[in-house]
């Protein structure tokens, strides 16, 4: 049968060491189908083919992002962003312009809110209580580690600053036993979300689906989603149904210390959920939680006397929940921020049988060198967010940096260090906590700082990652992570049709350049899913 969809007269970066670059590319079914110069591709091709004239392009195999909650990103970023708002007068302008458009007595909501907007004061209702207006308001932190509430919230949620919480979570209280507002960490923050307005199935799957277009639209063909219930399943099929899911979903369900033995027990019974572009994959578990509000697990105190727990406070639930859940065959991955959260669960991996599916930790963002060398040994599969260098400073004034202290910040989220010792190392964004975009993620990889900041040299002394390893990080490593080596991440006969053609060569633009490179062509499974207009 002759292909469906060919691409020629590209330049196509195929990561394939057997043929690594070539000039056409072949689909069918959604199976590339032949790869090579333009006459061998031709000769897969009739008068049915739609064939693409590619000449001045660049292709690369889709791009995955490794680490990410599409459900909870669609869903959460709604309302106010407040992405890169610097001060608390540009915060309180906001949030009254909100109220103002909402009314009174409605939810005013917001997310992506930096701590160092506070401008180092300890949070306080009393902040935003006149700006956020007659009514509820809720701001979500740039982690989705926090949640910052007014004294209406507070009061609508009947809050008394005696909670009490098993995950290691908690209210913030002042001097006087009093709830300020802020909530800290997973089950204290859903304690106040779950007092907003609930949308309908309908609407959500409408949000869910313009998310997944304008993820295409940067290249994205791919994801690994980090925070699956046994709900997310059914999302996804649905999706799926409807031609809404264009892209490929690597589902890990989350695991919370709250969990009893029936609901472990149904998440186990369902490894095998699956649609075409989509399967169930792993567990994700939370070891600690940031650096930023002390929450992180370190070996040392931080310079406000925190980070001395895990989220776990039964480590040994912990323990016996990651054996379980290895013995049934799940891949397993854990966000570990701190330097002692990361060795502890290394440690925990280093105790399980040999076999089964490769094992990973997420973030990584303070970890020893001695730490760092244990990864590729173990096989275990760091994974990195470059992007994340955005909230750090050089001269080390970012809430992140005043936390660790100067010695512990000079290797922060060593993406180049892991992977120079020779970890498998898979890049994403974490999104909604940071913009998907991939191009950001490029430029923050090899220069290790954010594009709107000045260029005050790199963050840190870790070393930044080539183009070529950020690329890897984003298709190869990617596959490599979930067992996909061979079938995906890669342009050769056999794999999967997911590819993505670019204005220029992502691996040779310079970094200062990358964020400007246009995304003309995306597709996913054989189907163009995004298409430049001309």
């Amino acid at each position: 049968m002759p292909a469906q969809l060919a691409v020629v007269g590209a330049t196509i970066r195929t990561m394939d060491p057997d043929l690594p670059f070539a000039s056409a590319v072949a689909v069918r079914d959604g199976v590339i189908v032949a790869v090579g110069d333009d006459a061998c591709v031709r000769d897969a091709c009739d008068g049915t083919t739609e064939v693409i004239d590619g000449t001045g392009w660049t292709l690369t195999p889709g791009l995955t992002d490794g680490h990410q909650h599409l459900l909870h990103g669609a869903e959460l970023a709604r309302g106010v962003s407040f992405d890169r708002v610097g001060s608390l007068d540009e915060v309180r302008a906001m949030l009254a312009a909100e109220r103002a458009r909402v009314g009174a007595g409605e939810f005013v909501v917001g997310y992506a809110l930096e701590y160092a907007a506070f401008g180092g004061a300890p949070y306080h209702h009393d902040l935003i209580d006149a700006a956020a207006g007659e009514g509820p308001c809720l701001i979500l932190s740039l982690d989705l580690h926090t949640v910052f509430a007014n004294a209406h919230a507070i009061r609508l949620a009947g809050l008394t600053g005696r909670e009490k919480f098993e995950d290691g979570s908690f209210m913030v209280c002042d001097d006087s036993g009093e709830p300020t507002g802020e909530a800290r960490e997973m089950s204290a923050m859903f304690t106040l979300l779950s007092l907003r307005p609930t949308p309908s199935q309908q609407e959500r799957l409408s949000w869910y689906a313009d998310a997944i277009r304008a993820q295409n639209a940067v290249g994205i063909t791919g994801i690994h989603q980090m925070d699956g219930s046994l709900d997310t399943a059914a999302v996804l099929a649905d999706l799926e149904a409807a031609g809404d899911l264009g892209m490929r979903v690597h589902l890990h369900y989350l695991v919370e210390p709250t969990y009893d033995d029936d609901h472990l027990a149904g998440l186990a019974a369902a490894r095998d959920e699956a649609g075409r572009r989509w399967r169930a994959h792993g567990v994700k578990f939370l070891m600690d939680g940031v650096i930023d509000t002390g929450t992180a697990w370190l070996e040392e105190p931080d310079t406000h006397g925190a980070g001395l727990d895990p989220m776990w406070p039964e480590h040994g639930r912990y323990q016996s929940a990651v054996r379980r859940f290895h013995d049934a065959g799940f891949a397993v991955t854990t966000h570990a921020i701190g330097d002692r959260a990361v060795r502890e669960v290394l440690d925990t991996y280093d105790s399980l049988p040999s076999g089964g599916r490769r094992h990973r930790i997420e973030h990584v963002e303070t970890a020893p060198d001695s730490t760092l060398r244990r990864f590729r040994p173990m096989g275990v599969t760091a994974s990195m967010q470059p992007i994340h260098l955005r909230w750090l400073l050089p001269d080390l004034s970012d809430p992140w940096s005043q936390r660790l202290g100067h010695a512990r910040c000079q290797h922060a989220m060593p993406s180049g260090d892991l992977s120079a010792a020779g970890a498998l190392v898979v890049l994403g964004s974490d999104w909604p906590v940071a913009p998907y975009d991939p191009r950001l993620g490029f430029f923050a990889a090899q220069l290790r700082r954010a594009p709107d900041l000045a260029d005050n040299g790199p963050i840190g002394a870790s070393r930044p990652l080539s183009g070529l390893e950020t690329l890897a990080g984003y298709t190869v490593n990617a596959a490599r992570a979930v067992g996909d080596q061979g079938r995906a991440g890669v342009l050769k006969v056999g794999a999967q049709a997911d590819l993505v053609a670019w204005g220029a060569d992502p691996v040779t633009t310079p970094p200062e350049d990358v964020l400007e490179l246009p995304c003309l062509l995306t597709i996913v499974d054989g189907t163009v899913v995004h298409r430049a207009e001309a």
